[in-house]
């Protein structure tokens, strides 16, 4: 064993430990929080959906594995044909995906009937064309002027193919792009008037809505979400407005220091998706403030080996695809955790490599296998430089 991980994990060994640690949170908590979801769909059968969240992060380890030995420079070659792929997918979902939870968010795999989400897989193909167009039009101690109209593009195009079904992934990857081109020094000028434009827009359809004018068939659920949000819950009724954060609310509140303990969750009978959305909220229940304090620092200290990873870097491109990518991953867990506490209004967003889902964990491990992958090639560049270093003393010596 000790040999397969000598030979085959490469790369930060920290970042590998976060991998396994909340590979294992995941487990324990999907499989408690789908006890009520097995006897009405599986008859029962409570180890099935364990089973397959464990099939799923077997392949998505094993895709890290897989990616994180293919060197960095290709990510560049095919992240162009990858974003036009990604947009040709959001196309189709959009007129003939599936419809899940109120949402055509799928689309199915002719032959085998397996369903994934096209969104997920635009996010990874335009965070790594973002920091490939930034990384082409850096100057030294210049603003990057030539990359804000091909990001912006792009993005837009992106973002305006997920905003109809899935407003709060369309949000967060404009928000991450945002980031990504002001650390990337594009003028901010540009920022600002593009923020503005996007703030705008979005504001207009939620506006509409809530005054009975739907321009999407979501856009009714979404001012739905807003408005609980802003609601005063002490004039609704004493359980509140919003029935799934004030069941997430008395999970926590119930968990205390310790917890319940694994298994022992009693709000996954009243939560919906416990297993997904508001998983965070089960982990509180059953592992108290002290695992879900654990989650949120894996997280945290996730951030802060991105930051080492960058601070690292001796190359623009794979400083700017680790950094969109570390960025995406972690917000959406803050997002994820903050809906589940009430700081955020309801959203879709799963928990990184801990919710239930096939689609989430396996293009999760995509992304942090190109991280891993720039890892593995600065560990690598530095072990040749330290046995260049040991050479020149043996040679020095023997003279």
């Amino acid at each position: 064993m000790s040999n397969f991980i000598r030979k085959y994990i490469k790369g930060d060994q920290n970042i590998w430990v976060i991998i396994v640690f909340l590979a294992l949170v995941s487990l324990l908590t999907v499989y408690s929080a789908t006890g009520s979801l097995a006897y009405s769909t599986r008859g029962g059968n409570t180890t099935y959906f364990m089973f397959k969240q464990l099939s799923f992060l077997l392949v998505g380890i094993a895709l890290i594995i897989l990616v994180h030995h293919i060197p960095y420079k290709y990510f560049v070659i095919f992240s162009l044909p990858a974003l036009y792929f990604s947009i040709l997918m959001l196309l189709v979902t959009l007129f003939s995906g599936q419809n899940l939870n109120e949402a055509s968010r799928w689309l199915e795999v002719p032959g085998i009937g397996l369903s994934f989400q096209p969104s997920e897989m635009a996010k990874l193909a335009l965070l790594v064309y973002v920091a490939r167009v930034l990384a082409q039009h850096q100057r030294e101690d210049a603003p990057t002027y030539g990359a804000f109209w091909p990001i912006t593009i792009h993005t837009a195009i992106v973002c305006l193919l997920i905003f109809p079904e899935n407003l709060s992934t369309s949000l967060l990857l404009g928000g991450v792009v945002f980031l990504m081109m002001y650390l990337g020094r594009v003028p901010f000028k540009n920022l600002f008037f593009t923020g503005l434009a996007g703030t705008a827009v979005v504001s207009l359809v939620l506006v509409l809505a809530m005054n009975d004018i739907v321009l999407f068939d979501r856009a009714e659920t979404w001012a739905t979400r807003i408005e609980n949000y802003f609601d005063d819950e002490a004039e609704t009724n004493e359980y509140g407005s919003d029935y799934q954060v004030t069941q997430s609310k008395i999970a926590i509140a119930t968990g205390g220091i310790f917890g319940k303990g694994p298994g022992n969750s009693d709000q996954r009978n009243f939560l919906p998706h416990p297993y997904s959305d508001f998983i965070f909220a089960i982990i509180a229940e059953e592992f108290g403030l002290i695992g879900a304090a654990l989650v949120l620092g894996a997280y945290f200290f996730f951030l802060g080996r991105i930051g080492v990873l960058v601070r690292r870097s001796n190359r623009t491109f794979p400083a700017f695809m680790v950094l969109g990518l570390g960025l995406m991953l972690v917000i959406q867990a803050f997002v994820n955790m903050g809906v589940a506490v009430g700081i955020f209004p309801v959203t879709g967003q799963p928990l990184p490599l801990v919710s239930m889902g096939g689609t989430s964990i396996l293009f999760t491990c995509l992304s942090l296998g190109a991280i891993l992958s720039v890892s593995r090639h600065y560990q690598e560049q530095l072990q040749r430089q330290l046995a260049r270093e040991q050479n020149n003393e043996n040679r020095q010596e023997a003279q």
